[in-house]
């Protein structure tokens, strides 16, 4: 496996961390967190760089606040220990993703039938009202079930596609702070939604 960086300088920085010397995590991540996303974006081509850019800063992030983790003495380096729990989170996190376009496709097949059976029961009520009135469910959605309006606007920009980082930490009004801290914030948010989400399909 290459390195990306002084196995020498890593292991020094280790020691600091574990002696409480907070200021090493930043120098950590600051040498750790570009390399670890271009080694991972080789290991998964085509794979949305968010997505590649969050599991690697949860996992720099997750060793900088548990560094005893990490055994020096198995041989293995500290960004190769690191790389393998990005490889991990990464490959979560897809299947994460997956499991939440499903979640979203039922969900719009079910508002789908709910529209088709109010038309029919409505009949030329709605019909009168149709070109006015354009119901959007993935939008009722959100302000029905997500009850905290930044939840609201981050579930809909999800659903346009939105991706950006920098756009989802606007919302949370967290765009002042570290990128990332940004993307543990951002994704805590959106495992917050997706969570609501699926208790309330549970439920129904």
């Amino acid at each position: 496996m290459d390195q990306v960086c002084d196995p020498a300088r890593l292991l020094e920085l280790h020691k600091r961390l574990l002696k409480g010397d907070r200021t090493a995590s930043e120098e950590i991540a600051s040498l750790l967190l570009s390399p670890l996303a271009n080694r991972i974006c080789r290991k998964f081509p085509f794979t949305d760089e968010q997505i590649v850019a969050d599991g690697v800063t949860d996992a720099v992030l997750d060793y900088c606040e548990n560094p005893q983790k990490f055994d020096a003495t198995r041989g293995v380096p500290l960004d190769g220990f690191i790389h393998m729990a990005a490889r991990r989170n990464v490959s979560n996190l897809l299947r994460g993703e997956k499991r939440r376009r499903v979640r979203e496709e039922k969900y719009g097949l079910a508002g789908l039938e709910s529209y088709v059976e109010l038309s029919g029961s409505a009949g030329n009520l709605l019909q009168k009202d149709n070109k006015k009135i354009q119901v959007q469910r993935p939008q009722v959605e959100a302000l029905t079930i997500l009850k905290d309006k930044k939840d609201q606007q981050i579930h809909e920009l999800r659903l346009q596609g939105e991706r950006r980082t920098q756009i989802f930490a606007q919302v949370l009004q967290i765009d002042h702070l570290p990128t990332e801290v940004q993307r543990r914030e951002v994704k805590r948010a959106k495992d917050r939604i997706d969570k609501v989400l699926e208790r309330y399909k549970r439920s129904q």
